[in-house]
């Protein structure tokens, strides 16, 4: 009977581990089908959209991690694809000439001109350059990879080798999964910021992925000057929790930065207390500006009656010569009457003649009888 119930025992422990192996299998294997659906090839109407330049906007909100700093290709044994006769290059039929500018982190593709020199620009594109970035040479692109394990754990879209360690490939993801990208990694884009590999938009890193074979020429060199096309902008997508963790360039459909529209912002009003102080200010203002008023109108006041107190003053004056001059009019008719009156009084008079037989005389000088005696 011990040995029967062992044997049980034995058999329930077996059947729960096969229940639970099949269980992981069964995760791991969702899993895996995710990763799939997001790894499966852009069609060719992708491939070929354009892709618009876009603004800078606001900072960052994740920090970096010594892991996002290491994304060098992992693999050892890396082939140094360094060209030392650079006369090979004219002889061969690759459409386009790539040029690294260590300096200002643009990268810019040039086509032939009709003698057969790359000195026609085509396309510029933003690029982080890093510590073990070449600063001088030309390079022949070889393998390329759709997803490729970078140092420090992360993973690259569209990588395509220049040489040894060093790759065009995407801003590093955590996983080979396109919505796990490295955000903080993205806004600095334009920026040193690599270990050494050159990083790019998914867009820009398809481009070369596409349109750049194994064999196109890759020259670093180092300018203040981005070039003749400029140094193109991109988007900040630290602060946009819902969008941020996918390059906003990747042309997969699921790719939520597609359609998606900037929040219009609420305009901002001003706080009651700062309107209050200006209603107050300004009211202050106007009791300040009422006393200049009444003074200006007091003067003006003040003047009229010191005008009309000037008109008055000048009528009289002129009443005053009006009145002397007819009491001046009135004393000379007076003196001409009394020059008449004066001039009757000096005429003689008559002497009357003596009656008959009268006796009296007229006296003269006192008027008494002259005495006969």
């Amino acid at each position: 009977m011990d040995r029967l119930n062992q044997y049980q025992k034995i058999q329930i422990i077996l059947l729960v581990s096969i229940i639970i192996a099949a269980i992981v299998l069964a995760m791991s294997f969702i899993k895996n089908k995710n990763v799939k659906n997001y790894m499966t090839e852009p069609t060719f109407s992708e491939l070929n959209s354009p892709i618009g330049k876009t603004s800078e906007e606001n900072t960052t909100s994740e920090e970096p991690t010594e892991e996002e700093e290491g994304d060098t290709s992992w693999d050892e044994e890396a082939e140094d694809t360094k060209v030392e006769n650079e006369e090979e290059k004219k002889n061969e039929g690759i459409k386009y000439y790539l040029k690294v500018n260590y300096k200002a982190n643009v990268v810019t593709a040039y086509t032939k001109d009709n003698s057969g020199e790359y000195t026609v620009p085509a396309k510029a594109m933003l690029c982080s350059t890093g510590t073990a970035t070449p600063t001088s040479g030309v390079y022949k692109m070889s393998n390329k990879y759709r997803w490729h394990q970078l140092n420090g754990g992360v993973y690259g879209q569209y990588c395509s080798r220049i040489t040894g360690h060093i790759l065009f490939h995407s801003v590093p993801y955590k996983t080979n999964s396109p919505d796990t990208l490295k955000y903080a990694a993205y806004d600095k884009l334009g920026t040193k910021a690599s270990a050494g590999c050159i990083r790019l938009t998914v867009a820009d890193a398809l481009w070369i992925y596409s349109n750049c074979p194994s064999g196109t020429y890759v020259e670093f060199y180092a300018s203040s000057d981005p070039g003749p096309l400029g140094k193109p902008t991109a988007k900040k997508i630290s602060s946009n929790e819902k969008c941020r963790n996918w390059d906003p360039t990747d042309p997969l459909s699921a790719n939520p930065w597609h359609g998606y529209v900037e929040p219009a912002s609420a305009p901002v009003e001003q706080p009651k207390k700062d309107n209050e102080n200006n209603e107050q200010s300004g009211s202050q203002n106007n009791e300040q500006d009422k006393p200049v008023v009444n003074n200006n109108n007091n003067q003006d006041n003040e003047n009229k009656d010191n005008n009309n107190n000037d008109n008055t003053e000048g009528k009289d004056e002129n009443n005053k010569d009006d009145n002397n001059k007819g009491d001046e009019g009135d004393k000379k008719e007076d003196d001409n009457n009394k020059e008449e009156d004066n001039k009757e009084d000096e005429k003689p008079t008559t002497k009357p003649t003596p009656d008959e037989g009268g006796t009296d005389k007229e006296t003269e000088g006192n008027g008494e009888p002259e005495d006969n005696n």
